[in-house]
């Protein structure tokens, strides 16, 4: 809750300080002075005062007229004073009774992105001020930063904002500046629309159902927030895994290929998480456990066995000579077998991306013939009834060849696009998998290769060593075999460490995904229907009391889709629609309109997240007839409330806004200009 407790504005020149104070109370307050005396700049000081003037528009102008930026003066016949200095405080107090008192100049003192602030209350009686603080606002962070007037603001009220999506994707939370239109009506441009109006230079996606969802304190609105925080937990998860899971295939890749962990993560994975890595033997893929234990193996027959000499190790070097050399005529064949099947697995690739490229834009072709035929066009028929586009002639049998097979219609061919495109994205899915597997096998026989032709070069040097030496195959196929079980020790490690963590990402994706199933539809709870519905009659009520004559009161409903006021007629075949409001009816009605929607929102029973405060300027637009006027006043402050205040500034005659008003309200009245010499 907020509501405003005193205004105060100066302008100062070189000879006098101009000024007003205007104290507030709960309930109703009206301001009342003749036109151009200065109503509308005591209420847009209060919105320049929070900070809140983007709410008005993008623009970063001072919303507020020349007396207090340029030269005042207290009589129309005066000569103006030029002002040097001005400023505008306001003291506002919050659901706690906690008051505090904001001022911020407008010109010739501090840069008015600054905004100061003292302990209240103590405005009217001119108290000390204590316990000051400064905040910044119209730059980045003010909403959220701690030194940000907005983010204290939020706090002061007892809002906690949500988080909205914006059109480039983005998060943001939802701005102050994108409520309070709801709050207060501008004069010039506040009363154009029934909503709002919101800016749109904010860039909030469906700004008017987020702010009405927020304001009501609607479940559906939670229910959604809720689910896209869900969905961005798990896409972020997903994302940590693919990137931990490219990581852990580094790794796997410098000895052999990585199975076992799917390319997202999966309750199956969270419950039996395994690891597997394979390497290629003898042209066959095995586990690395089998590779290490038949390494294990040779190296202890190798130990186990008296070291030759080269002399007695010639036959048996000589024939394995012979074998690794077949064996690398053997791998460079395969090699190049692979390299084959990868390029055609690569150009079949490609032709499925052109295949659905193509696809994609036969869809769009047909989907947009199916528009212009729901719309009425006659183009999209012509062929189908053999008439040229062009001319419109009658195409003869020569042109269009006589079959008796009749083509698809529009629907049933966009049917039979879609089944294509999804067979044609299956049949991609596996070539990628298939280039995939290609070039790991190529790796697994590369690395292969690599080692034979090492061993090759190693066995021509052993035979060539002195006779009497000790051969060196056996210590290099030792070292060799020793340094992969060091680089499987290291895989080994690298995959306890991933699987633990791949195992927590599954467990918290699984968590996420049964929290996402659970949360229902995007439907209004019980309370949201009732609350919609309470607006609803309430809004009828106050619009038949006003003189509304457009429609009858009771054909003025809500949209669920954002709150909007709609009309409920009947067509030509008498069915009921729903029709935009804003053309269907006067200008004078728009207004009443108006009036008794914000005038119910402020008093719709139940939990709700209204600030407590509506600020009406200049409610009597488009000479809108006194009796209506006089109404909206009577209903204002028909009901005074501690939690609730209306300010409204008008020009009506005085004696009938006291009559109209009564006791329950208060009435501020000036008879000349407001800002005077004080």
């Amino acid at each position: 809750m907020i509501h405003i407790t005193h205004l105060r504005l100066r302008a100062i020149t070189a000879d006098h300080v101009y000024g007003t104070d205007i104290p507030f109370e709960a309930g109703l307050n009206v301001v009342q002075a003749n036109n151009t005396s200065g109503k509308s700049t005591s209420l847009q000081a209060i919105i320049y005062a929070l900070g809140l003037e983007r709410a008005l528009g993008p623009q970063l102008d001072i919303p507020l007229p020349y007396a207090m930026r340029e030269k005042i003066h207290a009589h129309e016949d005066d000569e103006y004073e030029l002002v040097i200095q001005s400023y505008v405080e306001i003291e506002i107090r919050n659901h706690t009774g906690r008051s505090v008192v904001i001022r911020r100049d407008v010109v010739g003192g501090k840069d008015r992105r600054l905004i100061q602030t003292w302990a209240g209350p103590g405005l009217a009686a001119n108290r000390e001020r204590s316990n000051p603080h400064d905040y910044y606002v119209l730059d980045g962070g003010a909403a959220q930063a701690e030194d940000g007037f907005h983010r204290f603001l939020t706090n002061f009220i007892g809002w906690e904002l949500p988080m909205v999506s914006r059109f480039d994707g983005s998060e943001c939370p939802l701005y102050l500046e994108a409520i309070f239109p709801m709050l207060f009506v501008e004069q010039k441009r506040g009363w154009s629309t029934i909503q709002g109006p919101f800016p749109t230079f904010l860039r909030i996606q469906d700004v008017a159902r987020r702010v009405m969802e927020f304001m009501l304190d609607l479940d559906v609105g939670r229910i959604r927030r809720r689910r896209a925080e869900l969905r961005s937990a798990v896409a972020a998860t997903a994302q940590r895994w693919a990137h931990r899971r490219t990581a852990l295939e580094d790794v796997a890749q410098r000895i052999g290929r990585l199975r076992g962990v799917p390319q997202v993560p999966t309750a199956e994975f969270a419950h039996t998480p395994e690891i597997i890595l394979e390497v290629i033997r003898n042209g066959e893929w095995i586990t690395l456990n089998e590779a290490v234990n038949g390494a294990k193996a040779r190296i202890a027959e190798l130990e186990g066995v008296p070291i030759e000499s080269t002399e007695d190790a010639v036959p048996e070097m000589t024939s394995r000579l012979e074998v690794v050399r077949g064996d690398i005529d053997s791998l460079s064949a395969q090699l190049e077998a692979i390299r084959a099947e990868h390029n055609g697995e690569e150009q079949e690739r490609q032709a499925l991306r052109a295949r659905l490229q193509a696809l994609e834009a036969d869809l769009k072709r047909n989907q947009d013939a199916q528009k212009l035929k729901r719309l009425g066009s006659q183009l999209g028929r012509a062929a189908g009834e053999h008439v040229c586009p062009t001319c419109h002639q009658e195409v003869t049998g020569e042109l269009l060849p006589a079959i008796e097979a009749v083509g698809m219609g529009l629907d049933e061919n966009i049917a039979f696009v879609k089944s294509q495109m999804q067979l044609y994205r299956v049949a991609l899915d596996g070539v990628n998998r298939k280039v995939e597997d290609c070039q790991v096998r190529y790796r697994a026989q590369d690395e292969v290769l690599r080692e034979r032709q090492s061993e090759l070069r190693r066995l021509r040097q052993a035979i060539l060593q002195p006779s009497a030496s000790p051969s060196r195959i056996a210590i290099e196929e030792i070292v060799r075999l020793q340094s992969f079980l060091e680089r499987s020790n290291s895989f080994d490690e690298a995959a306890e460490i991933a699987s633990e963590e791949l195992k927590a990402m599954a467990f918290e994706w699984s968590r996420l995904q049964q929290e996402l199933k659970a949360i229902p539809a995007d439907e209004f709870s019980f309370e949201d229907t009732q609350k919609i519905n309470s607006l609803e009659i309430s809004i009828q009520k106050r619009i038949g009391s006003y003189g509304f004559r457009s429609f009858q009161p009771s054909e003025i409903v809500l949209s669920r889709e954002n709150q909007r006021p709609l009309t409920i007629t009947r067509d030509a075949d008498g069915d009921v629609v729903e029709k935009e409001i804003t053309f269907e009816v006067s200008a004078s009605d728009g207004i009443r309109l108006k009036w008794a929607y914000y005038l119910s929102m402020l008093r719709l029973p139940g939990k709700t997240n209204h600030a407590g405060l509506v600020i009406y300027d200049e409610p009597g637009q488009q000479e809108i007839d006194a009796q209506s006027l006089y109404a909206f006043l009577q209903d204002g402050a028909a009901e005074k409330r501690s939690d609730q205040q209306i300010i409204i500034s008008t020009s009506e005659p005085l004696p009938a806004v006291h009559k109209a008003v009564g006791l329950n309200g208060k009435v501020i009245s000036f008879s000349g200009f407001i800002l005077q010499p004080l």
